[in-house]
């Protein structure tokens, strides 16, 4: 049976695992310290000992995760349920006899590897076969010729030019002691030629034919070629590309004397084809596994580095949690303290939420009720008609925790901004409201927003402004653009990798006891946890973010150099030229971004305002992303090459693309201010035909000595004939 319900969020290099819609702790289910994981990530299926059953969402490894931080990744653990009938003693058998035969296969190989002789290797089936050792082989290759050394490393010289067949020209006795020229020998040079008749072979475009007449080796060229370029074409043709500008003259070809004309020629005419954008990425999610990248590199619709982000804790049993990340330079996490109220389109549109006022002014097309007060506008406001005091009141479904507020007077002005006002509570639907705050004498300056901390955080189901006095000398009703109700007293502490929590304070970590309520955060955790470096957590890393309610946190992380390459090359073959690189992409601050591209996915070339300059290989570490970055094109200067430019990356292919692939560098050394990410990447190209060209397009004459083409029109042409 296997256990595979939910899914697992993993961390690399971290013994912890987190389960969503899971149920681990629940024994009905089977999983168990010592069991089996079968992680299914990375294309690839992972195997991993737990160690031990935490919680129903937390399991501990016996040994580090070694593949990259991931989420909503599928999972299977073998498990033995109440009902199985599974034969144990059978199962540990088999295991036993496949490592025995992997053992004997070891064996097997060790003596090829290191012994003399021949040796007999055996597999599972019992099928064998003998090969030579590979001290055997070595020797054999040491013992070979040099051709360096022109043959003077030969031992038995004299049985060497029996071999060839010279025996009968050359004795022995006289290579041993006598010293003959070629002209006293008089069969040495008819044995020679001979020898080499039958050695040498013909190559790709070349002939071989002996002329026993003249006993000549007559060795000739037939044109036959297909190594691409201006001069070399199909099979027995020599083929030239020329641009044709003018069609006055025709264009000449010098050949040997002839008189059969027995010969071919033809011509082909380039058909230039329009500009065409070719998308090459996205950059969505699905572009992850196409890249070789370091371990903060995003896809998400755009391909950047992970350094801001605003969390959201979830429901993790008695507490709420979201997983993070601490593999950069340094991290910081903040509490974000939203308004309890925020974004309402009437008086009833935020569930569990009521809003009600005193009186509501009528403007000329609509009533100016309270629940302005809460739709995230300063341009719409609440404003009371009736004379003061006057109040507005937010009723909820159950308690909320108050710790401060923000007002925001009306920009209009007309002396109608709170002064004086006292901030109520009540827990039996407004019978009694209770004091929990209380302000005179408030100016408004600018007329900017301002936020007034309770003394001490209360609780309440409603809660009420109550307003005494605006700042007009004549005015009697009063005008408000934002209420925000704000509670700031969430607590959150980090789980870290070693399986203990922290709280967090200026930069520093604390450990403390693991929480067993929410109470437990309250008291020991943090807000604002300061800028935890990476030299602070001394080789820990942090898991993932707990806090005693659901909220808000604001992540700021500064990375190090990050690198993405892109695994497989983009195939050329019908394009005639690459126009241009188009990227769409947005950097601010000091975000940088950097490019190489490759033909083959191994040497990768950064254009460096006049040519093309190799950089070597890329891998994805952060010495290849430093590399990069120190020598890479930016994304403005790539989307500033021309054709002509693109061209001399493919000089040796005449200029033609046959391949291309990119690899991107990122650097945020201001993670809170920087920007450096890439939306698309697409690819202007023009794909180009040859067209056969008929005799009323290209003349094509023979002479004895030349063959000549005459073209009726201008334009890129390929002329081939048959070279006599």
């Amino acid at each position: 049976m296997w256990y595979k319900s939910g899914s697992l969020s993993l961390f690399s290099g971290s013994k912890v695992v987190l389960g969503n819609n899971t149920l681990w702790a629940d024994k009905n289910n089977g999983v168990i310290a010592g069991g089996m994981l079968l992680i299914f990530a990375d294309c690839s299926i992972k195997i991993y000992e737990i160690s031990s059953v935490v919680s129903d969402t937390e399991l501990m490894l016996a040994s580090e995760y070694s593949g990259c931080t991931a989420n909503g990744v599928h999972y299977a653990i073998p498990v033995f349920g109440s009902n199985d009938t599974f034969d144990h003693a059978a199962y540990v058998a088999q295991i036993a006899a496949m490592l025995a035969g992997y053992q004997s296969q070891l064996t097997q190989w060790k003596q090829v590897l290191t012994e003399h002789g021949q040796v007999t290797l055996t597999d599972n089936s019992g099928q064998s076969v003998v090969v030579k050792t590979l001290p055997d082989l070595t020797d054999a290759v040491s013992r070979m010729m040099d051709k360096t050394l022109n043959g003077a490393d030969i031992p038995d010289k004299a049985q060497f030019v029996a071999n060839l067949g010279l025996s009968d020209v050359v004795h022995k006795s006289d290579l041993a002691n006598h010293t003959h020229t070629a002209s006293q020998i008089t069969d040495f040079t008819d044995a020679v030629r001979k020898v080499l008749v039958a050695t040498l072979a013909a190559g790709q475009g070349v002939a071989l034919n002996y002329d026993s007449g003249s006993n000549q080796l007559i060795v000739s060229a037939t044109g036959s070629n297909s190594s691409g370029g201006n001069s070399s074409g199909g099979r027995d043709y020599t083929v030239v590309t020329q641009s044709i500008t003018a069609v006055t003259s025709p264009v000449v070809f010098r050949i040997n004397n002839q008189t059969t004309y027995a010969y071919d020629a033809y011509a082909l005419k380039e058909e230039v084809g329009s500009k065409t954008q070719v998308q090459l990425d996205d950059f969505g999610t699905n572009s992850a596994s196409s890249y070789s990248a370091t371990g903060d590199v995003i896809f998400d619709g755009s391909l950047r580095s992970y350094a801001n982000e605003t969390l959201n804790t979830v429901q993790d049993g008695a507490f709420y949690s979201t997983p993070v990340r601490s593999a950069g330079k340094d991290v910081s996490f903040d509490l974000i303290t939203d308004s309890l109220v925020s974004g309402l389109t009437s008086a009833t549109s935020m569930p569990g939420v009521t809003v009600s006022q005193s009186s509501s002014a009528k403007g000329a097309e609509v009533v100016w009720q309270g629940w302005y007060a809460f739709d995230n506008n300063q341009r719409t406001i609440w404003a009371s008609e009736s004379p003061l005091p006057q109040w507005l009141s937010v009723r909820f479904s159950d308690l909320k925790t108050l710790t401060a507020y923000s007002i925001s007077p009306s920009p209009f002005g007309g002396g109608v901004s709170p002064t004086s006002w006292k901030i109520q509570g009540s827990n039996d639907g407004g019978v009694t409201w209770a004091d929990v705050d209380s302000r005179t004498g408030i100016s408004w300056g600018s007329g900017t927003l301002q936020t007034f901390r309770l003394a001490a955080a209360v609780q309440f189901k409603a809660y009420r402004l109550y307003c005494t006095a605006v700042d007009g000398q004549f005015a009697t009703t009063v005008n408000i653009a934002e209420w925000m109700l704000l509670n700031d007293s969430k607590k959150f502490l980090l789980l870290a990798d070693d399986g203990n929590y922290y709280t967090a304070a200026n930069g520093t970590l604390t450990q403390v006891a693991a929480p067993t309520s929410a109470a437990d955060i309250t008291a020991t955790g943090f807000a604002s946890s300061g800028k935890i470096t990476e030299a602070t957590l001394a080789g820990k890393k942090l898991v993932k973010l707990v806090s005693d309610f659901p909220a808000s946190c604001r992540v700021v992380y500064t990375p190090y150099p990050q690198i993405a390459i892109q695994k497989l090359v983009t195939t050329a073959n019908s394009w005639s030229s690459l126009v241009s690189v188009v990227p769409t992409y947005t950097q601010s601050g000091s975000g940088n971004i950097r490019v190489a591209v490759s033909r083959n996915g191994n040497d990768w070339s950064v254009w460096n305002g006049s040519a093309w300059t190799s950089i070597g290989a890329l891998t994805a570490d952060m010495a290849s992303a430093t590399k990069l970055l120190s020598s890479g094109t930016s994304l403005s200067s790539i989307a500033a090459i021309t054709a002509a430019q693109w061209a001399l990356l493919y000089s040796n292919n005449s200029g033609i693309p046959d391949a291309i692939s990119f690899a991107f560098a990122i650097d945020m050394p201001i993670a809170a201010t920087d920007v450096a990410k890439i939306d698309n990447l697409s690819l202007t190209i023009t794909a180009s035909a040859w067209k056969l060209q008929t005799p009323a397009e290209v003349e094509i004459r023979w002479y004895r000595d030349q063959v000549t083409f005459k073209p009726t029109s201008t334009g890129n042409y390929k002329f081939a004939y048959q070279r006599p």
